[in-house]
C-alpha cells in the first residue's frame, strides 16, 4: 500500500496537524521572553515522565501521581492520563498512538519485562509493579532512541527506589482491592535493601459488575532489591520479583467457565563500573521462568510454559564536550513449550477475509523450541552547536530460530534533531524505523501463527514543540505519521467473552497530542491533554479501522491541597467510541426449540458509545512522632456514566426447564461508581 503513496499524499495526511503545530509555535513564540542559553537540550521528542523529587519539564513528580485516583495505586495506570494514550477501565495495559497493547516495551531497571500483568483474564488488570516501588517512569511514545527495541508503539522505563540506607522502616498498606508491606533497610554501610510484598482480592471490585457469573480472581507479587557499593567505582544491584495469579470463573453456560493459573518471575544482576564520571559500564545476568495454565469452556486449552537467561553490556562515554555515544550488546537464550487448542462449540470469533467475514473454525497447535536472539545498538547525542543537538544510531537483530528461506536480521536506523530557538522554546523532530520481532515467547498461536517471518516494523514521523516557563507552564504539541508493515497478529485480551481479532498486512497511523500543565500555586495544579488519531489497516484490497482507533480524546486533571496535608484530586477523561464490529442476532424455531444464530456487520465498521467518567480522591497525610499515616478516599465514574465495554451475544433461558427461549445481543459495561477507602502506615 505505502509504495504507491507519494509524497503529496503524506503531506495531505499531515496538514491539518502541521498547520495547528505551525501556528502553535508562532503564538508561542511571540509571547515567550528570554534569551538563549547554552544548556544542555533533551534531544527526545513524545516523552512524559513520573520521578521522585520536584517536577521538571514534561514530568510530574512520584508525589502528585500518589494523589491520582488510580485503581490499585498502580503506576501504569498513571500512564493513562498523558495525551495519545489508549486505555480501559478495566485494564492497566495502554497502547499509543494508535499502536496496538503488544507493542509497548516495559522495562525495569534496564531490564525488558515479559507480560508484566496481572488477571490476564481480565485484561491485565493490574501490573505487577507496586507504586511504593517506583522512583522515576518515562513514557515515550515515538520516535525514541536505538537503545530501546523490539516495539514498534512506545517504551515505560521504569526505575526502581533503592532501600533505605540509614534505618529499617515499614510500610504498610490496605484497601478494597489489596494488602501490601514493603520492608527496607541498610545493608552495612555500604549498601541498602528492599522487599516488597502484595496480596490482592479484586473480586470484591468484579462483584459490582452486572454479570450472572461467579467471579473469583486473586493474585500475589513479591519483589526484591539489594545494591551494594563494592568500591567507590562499583556498585552491584540485584534485583527479583515472582508474580502468581489464580482464577476460576462458574457460569450456567459452561462455553464461559474457566480455571487459569499464571506464574511470572525473574532474577537479574547489574554490575555497574564508573571508569570516570563521564564514562561508565553496566553489565548485567538474568533469568526468568514464566507459564501459563488455562482450561477455558469446553475443551479450550492453553498452556505455556517459557524459560530465558542471557546477559548483556552498556557502554556509555561523554567524549569531547559535545558527544554522548552509547551502545549496547545483548544474548538471550529461550527454551518454550505451547500446548493450545481453542474452545469448540463456538463461532463468535472473526476474521476479515478481504471484504468478506469469515468464521472462525478452532484451532490445535503444539510448539516445542529453543534458540537464541543476538541484539545490539549504538547511538550518540552530537551538541552540534549550542542550541542544536542531534541524536542518531541503530539497532541490529538476529534471531537463530527463524526457518530456512526467511530474513534472519533486522537492522533499524534512527535520528531525532532539536533546536532551542529560545530558552523556554523548543522545537523537536525524529524518524526512525521500528521492528518488533516475533520471538518464542510471543507466538500468537491463538491466530494460528507457528513460523517466524520477517519482523513486523513501523515507520516514524515525529514533529513537535515544547514551551516552558519555568516549572510552572508547559505546552507541548506533536504532529506523527506512522507506516505500518508486515503486521502479523495482535494481542487479543481474553476477557469474559471471546474477542475479535484480524490479521492486517500494513496499515498507517497519523495524529497529533496538545498536553498543557500548569502550577497556579504550590497549593493548585492541573493539566490538560487532547490527542486525535486515525489508525487504519489493510488486508488485499480492504482498509478498515485499527481496534485502537480512537479519534478523540481528552483527560483533564487538577490537584488542589485545600487544607494544610489534604489533598483534592479530580481526572475526567473523555473519548469518542472506538471502533468494534457490529453484532447481530436472529433466532430460528422448530420442534427442537428455539436456535440462537448471528452475524457480524462490516469489521470494525461500527462505534461504541462516547465514553467519559470522572474521578475523584481526597487524600489526607499525617506525621507523628515515630510513624506517618496517610489515608484516602476515592470515587471511580463518580456521576455514574454506564460506559460500554462491549456488546455480547446472549441466550434467553428459562429458569425452570434451562432451555432457549430466545436471544438477544446485550451491552457489557465498564465500571460502575465505585468508591475505594485505603490507608499506608510507615514506620
Amino acid at each position: 500500500m505505502f509504495q504507491d503513496i507519494h509524497k503529496s499524499t503524506l503531506l495531505s495526511y499531515l496538514e491539518k496537524p502541521i498547520s495547528l503545530v505551525l501556528w502553535l509555535l508562532s503564538v508561542i513564540y511571540v509571547f515567550a521572553d528570554g534569551t538563549i542559553e547554552f544548556e544542555e537540550i533533551t534531544v527526545m521528542p513524545s516523552q512524559f515522565t513520573i520521578r521522585e523529587g520536584t517536577r521538571s519539564s514534561l514530568s510530574l513528580s512520584k508525589r502528585e501521581v500518589d494523589f491520582y485516583p488510580l485503581i490499585d495505586n498502580d503506576i501504569m495506570r498513571a500512564a493513562h492520563i498523558f495525551p495519545g494514550v489508549v486505555s480501559s477501565d478495566f485494564s492497566a495495559r495502554f497502547s499509543v498512538r494508535g499502536g496496538e497493547k503488544d507493542e509497548i516495551l516495559v522495562r525495569l531497571d534496564g531490564m525488558e519485562l515479559f507480560d508484566p500483568y496481572h488477571l490476564q483474564d481480565f485484561g491485565g488488570a493490574i501490573s505487577i509493579i507496586d507504586l511504593g516501588l517506583v522512583a522515576r517512569a518515562d513514557l515515550l511514545m515515538g520516535g525514541f532512541p536505538a537503545e530501546f527495541g523490539d516495539k514498534m508503539s512506545g517504551v515505560f522505563d521504569i526505575t526502581s527506589r533503592e532501600g533505605d540506607g540509614e534505618q529499617v522502616s515499614v510500610n504498610f498498606g490496605l484497601d478494597f482491592i489489596n494488602t501490601h508491606v514493603l520492608i527496607e533497610g541498610p545493608l552495612s554501610d555500604k549498601g541498602s535493601w528492599l522487599l516488597s510484598a502484595r496480596r490482592g482480592y479484586i473480586d470484591l471490585i468484579l462483584g459490582l459488575m452486572d454479570t450472572d457469573e461467579d467471579l473469583n480472581p486473586r493474585y500475589t507479587d513479591l519483589f526484591g532489591k539489594l545494591v551494594y557499593n563494592l568500591t567507590d567505582q562499583d556498585k552491584l544491584i540485584i534485583n527479583s520479583f515472582y508474580a502468581w495469579d489464580r482464577n476460576l470463573i462458574k457460569d450456567d453456560d459452561p462455553k464461559h467457565n474457566l480455571d487459569s493459573d499464571y506464574g511470572n518471575g525473574m532474577l537479574w544482576t547489574k554490575w555497574k563500573h564508573s571508569f570516570s564520571q563521564s564514562v561508565w559500564s553496566n553489565l548485567y545476568f538474568f533469568n526468568g521462568q514464566a507459564n501459563r495454565n488455562r482450561l477455558a469452556g469446553v475443551g479450550g486449552i492453553d498452556q505455556r510454559d517459557f524459560s530465558f537467561f542471557g546477559t548483556k553490556g552498556e557502554f556509555v562515554a561523554r567524549m569531547l564536550g559535545s558527544h554522548t555515544v552509547r551502545c549496547g550488546l545483548e544474548w538471550r537464550w529461550s527454551e518454550v513449550e505451547y500446548n493450545y487448542a481453542s474452545m469448540t462449540g463456538s463461532d463468535y470469533v472473526v476474521r476479515p477475509l478481504g471484504a468478506e467475514i469469515e468464521e472462525y473454525q478452532g484451532i490445535e497447535t503444539e510448539i516445542n523450541d529453543n534458540g537464541s536472539r543476538i541484539k545490539a545498538y549504538v547511538q550518540d547525542e552530537w551538541k552540534l552547536h549550542p542550541i542544536v543537538s542531534v541524536n542518531f544510531g541503530a539497532r541490529y537483530l538476529i534471531q537463530d530460530y527463524r526457518p530456512f528461506g526467511t530474513r534472519q536480521h533486522e537492522v533499524s536506523p534512527r535520528v531525532a534533531l532539536a533546536i532551542k530557538l529560545r530558552e523556554n522554546l523548543v522545537l523537536r523532530g525524529a524518524w526512525g524505523i521500528y521492528h518488533q520481532p516475533i520471538d518464542l515467547m510471543t507466538i500468537p498461536v491463538e491466530d494460528n501463527t507457528r513460523d517466524f517471518d520477517g519482523a513486523q516494523v513501523a515507520t516514524h514521523y515525529v514533529l513537535g514543540t515544547e514551551f516552558t516557563s519555568g516549572r510552572q507552564f508547559i505546552i507541548q504539541a506533536e504532529v506523527y505519521y506512522k507506516k505500518l508493515g508486515n503486521l502479523s497478529g495482535q494481542i487479543r485480551d481474553f476477557g469474559r467473552k471471546t474477542q475479535i481479532f484480524s490479521n492486517p498486512e500494513s496499515g498507517y497511523v497519523n495524529g497529533f497530542d496538545i498536553f498543557v500543565s500548569r502550577a497556579i500555586s504550590d497549593q493548585l495544579t492541573w493539566s490538560l491533554g487532547y490527542a486525535y488519531a486515525l489508525a487504519k489497516e489493510k488486508l488485499g484490497h480492504q482498509e478498515f479501522y485499527r481496534k485502537s482507533d480512537q479519534r478523540h480524546s481528552i483527560a483533564l486533571n487538577s490537584s488542589y491541597e485545600f487544607l494544610s496535608r489534604w489533598y483534592l484530586h479530580c481526572s475526567w477523561r473523555f473519548n469518542t467510541g472506538r471502533s468494534a464490529t457490529k453484532l447481530i442476532h436472529y433466532s430460528n424455531k422448530s420442534f427442537a426449540g428455539v436456535e440462537c444464530n448471528r452475524h457480524f456487520g462490516d469489521y470494525n465498521g461500527y462505534r461504541l458509545p462516547t465514553y467519559h467518567s470522572l474521578d475523584m480522591r481526597v487524600t489526607k497525610s499525617s506525621t507523628f512522632r515515630n510513624w506517618d499515616l496517610n489515608w484516602y478516599f476515592q470515587v471511580l465514574n463518580l456521576y455514574w456514566r454506564k460506559n460500554v465495554h462491549e456488546y455480547a451475544f446472549k441466550e434467553i433461558r428459562n429458569k425452570i426447564t434451562n432451555e432457549v427461549e430466545g436471544c438477544e445481543v446485550s451491552s457489557e459495561l465498564l465500571l460502575p461508581l465505585v468508591p475505594t477507602v485505603g490507608a499506608t502506615i510507615r514506620f
